[in-house]
């Protein structure tokens, strides 16, 4: 009995350990991300770094499990050496990768806003790319790995010291009582697993309920992240109000009618990573796009357009297909990506338009090969279609933006007229590669992101040189965007607000004169905005509306949070209450909720806001993304 006693004293001390230095792990991730959290200090850091604990208890309840089973299994042979071995092997492997995951996330929550979640390992076997960059972000983040390195060793070190010290009485017999405790100790680890004595085990949605959801990626650690998706099988069916109510708030059935087709080419150029912060022509400051600046005077401009999602693989199906990212999983990884949805493609496909996708990443790619064959593109283009990939090839992501853009241009001055096609960028991803020759060429800013945009910028600006002495090009309409947004360095979009804040820009070289769109815009009001355009006679599911409806709204998706924009507000709601309303015009910083003070609005947008939800689900749940009247 003794013996057991002290076996469990020594499994205590040991989660003590592995406790700390999670805790600590959290720290580091708030020191490298501390931008993304500007009022932590107000709205009360300790009380985040408290809430913290439970979802630490439960990871490392998980990952020690092992561990902990075999220091409280009362055999007489875990006095021998072997056996000790054996548990520090365990403790320092498995608490080592608690670590290293949470130190490594910090890129990637500085980049996505959120904490890994189980999608990665769907991620990482889509295409080489994560092998392309591993040199590369081991480089950039060296300082990542040293912090890393020292932390697993003070972890070895302090389970040393205290295993080294442990006073075990030797081989003593057990009884009934040394198995009584083993099995209350189960049922400890078994409570910390759950987070708790509540109904069902915490997933990272009770994160959210702190602090209106403003630090669930730093009250999640990201082992717990991962572990708690794992078990996800997809998205719930949501039943807020009747079929009849529902369709009073929100319908996804949009009906287009047109005499004759327009007949003119449209371009789509997305953007890899381009925040509308890095437009001067956005903003009151300078930015890093002198030829979008001078091309947005000859265009309409939407200065108030969000993104549907925060990654790539988010933002393509946004754009492209009007499919906002809704759910934890993007849409092309997810058990839904295989279906037929409505895309810009299909729809103007049947209206004798030739369609095209151009990305000069590797094939594979994040699956936008696979997506393109589903969105029913008549050709993608990628690196290997590229004629001289060895030359221009950027050494880890593809083709530097440049020369691929005046191979894009070819391309299009070989399809026949009419036609749909668009291009996707590179050179702003990171590592921010770019040919020798343009080194040093263009503004520096505050981060590395800055000088590859005026790369972007200034491939552009070749693109469009070369372009406009192609017959096509006055019968063409370009619509220049975004995927997605990355690294804020000025304060208004260090929030949930710009955190998704892109370009959306319309240039018709036979107008060229400037107007503004001030409502609301996003990626999925791409689609219905050709099709009104182009003049078609059609019906399809759209979660947008076109440009040049008087509506406007935006949503989109993150830590378990639905954020959706209308006019001036911001309504943040986790499924089944809001949880703040923001005025953006007037409250940038999102400093004070309005939930209280306009309760008549906030109900009106949870409302809509529900009935999107309500049949975004029901439609990918039951292959309903296209309509078949």
């Amino acid at each position: 009995m003794k013996n057991q006693l002290k076996h469990l004293l020594f499994l205590a001390q040991s989660m003590f350990i592995a406790m700390l230095f999670l805790s600590l792990s959290r720290l580091v991730f708030l020191c490298f991300t501390f931008s993304q959290f500007p009022l932590i200090f107000s709205d009360g850091l300790f009380g985040a770094l408290i809430q913290g604990l439970r979802f630490d208890l439960s990871a490392l309840a998980y990952l020690n499990v092992v561990f902990i089973l075999l220091s409280i299994f009362p055999t007489r042979k875990r006095e021998s050496k072997g056996y000790q071995k054996l548990l520090k092997v365990l403790f320092v492997f498995f608490n080592g990768i608690a670590l290293f995951l949470n130190l490594t996330d910090i890129v990637n929550v500085q980049f996505t806003g959120k904490r890994m979640t189980a999608d990665i390992l769907s991620f990482l076997s889509q295409g080489d790319d994560a092998n392309n960059v591993a040199g590369d972000f081991m480089k950039d983040n060296w300082h990542l790995f040293i912090i890393f390195f020292i932390f697993i060793s003070a972890l070895y070190k302090s389970f040393s010291f205290i295993q080294d010290r442990q006073f075990f009485l030797n081989r003593s017999k057990n009884n009934w009582k040394s198995y009584v405790l083993s099995i209350i100790c189960l049922m400890f680890t078994v409570i910390a697993m759950r987070g708790g004595t509540q109904l069902r085990p915490i997933k990272n949605i009770h994160a959210s309920y702190y602090a209106q959801g403003k630090y669930v990626p730093l009250i999640l650690n990201t082992p717990f992240s991962i572990i708690s998706t794992l078990s996800e099988k997809g998205i719930k069916e949501k039943k807020y109000f009747s079929e009849t109510e529902a369709q009073s708030y929100f319908n996804a059935r949009q009906v287009y009618k047109g005499d004759s087709v327009l007949d003119k080419n449209v371009v789509v150029i997305i953007l890899e990573s381009f925040s509308r912060e890095y437009i001067g022509a956005y903003n009151t400051f300078d930015g890093y796009t002198p030829f979008l600046d001078s091309l947005m005077q000859f265009s309409t401009v939407c200065p108030n357009a969000y993104a549907n999602g925060k990654k790539s693989i988010e933002g393509i199906p946004a754009i492209l297909s009007g499919i906002p990212a809704l759910a934890e999983k993007p849409f092309i990884l997810s058990q839904y990506g295989a279906q037929k949805g409505n895309s810009i493609a299909s729809i103007v496909k049947s209206h004798g338009y030739h369609t095209s996708f151009y990305h000069g990443g590797h094939p594979g790619t994040m699956g936008f090969d696979a997506y393109a064959e589903i969105a029913d593109f008549n050709s993608y283009k990628d690196l290997s279609d590229y004629p001289n990939s060895e030359i221009d090839y950027d050494g880890k992501w593809g083709i530097f933006d440049e020369p691929f853009l005046q191979y894009y241009k070819t391309q299009l001055d070989s399809i026949k007229a009419p036609f749909f096609s668009t291009v996707f960028t590179l050179s702003s991803h990171h590592p921010y590669s770019m040919p020798a020759e343009y080194e040093n060429k263009f503004k520096h800013g505050d981060i590395p992101m800055h000088e590859s945009v005026g790369y972007s910028d200034f491939a552009l600006r070749q693109f469009f040189e070369e372009a406009k002495k192609s017959t096509w090009f006055n019968n063409s309409l370009f619509i220049i965007t975004a995927d997605h947004t990355f690294k804020a360095t000025h304060q208004e979009y260090q929030n949930s607000n710009g955190l998704y804040a892109i370009p959306l820009i319309l240039y018709e070289p036979s107008v060229a004169k400037h107007s503004t769109i001030t409502k609301v815009c996003q990626q999925a009001d791409v689609l219905p905005t050709i099709v009104d355009y182009l003049q078609l006679d059609t019906s399809l599911v759209s979660y947008g509306n076109s440009l040049f409806d008087s509506t406007g709204f935006a949503v989109n998706y993150l830590n378990n949070i639905y954020q959706y924009f209308e006019n001036d507000y911001l309504l943040q709601f986790n499924g089944s209450q809001s949880l703040a309303l923001y005025n953006t015009k007037l409250d940038s910083l999102l400093n004070k909720s309005l939930l209280d003070e306009k309760q008549g609005l906030a109900v009106k947008m949870e409302n809509q806001l529900k009935a999107i939800i309500q049949d975004y689900n029901y439609r990918m749940i039951h292959n309903k993304l296209q309509l078949h009247d």
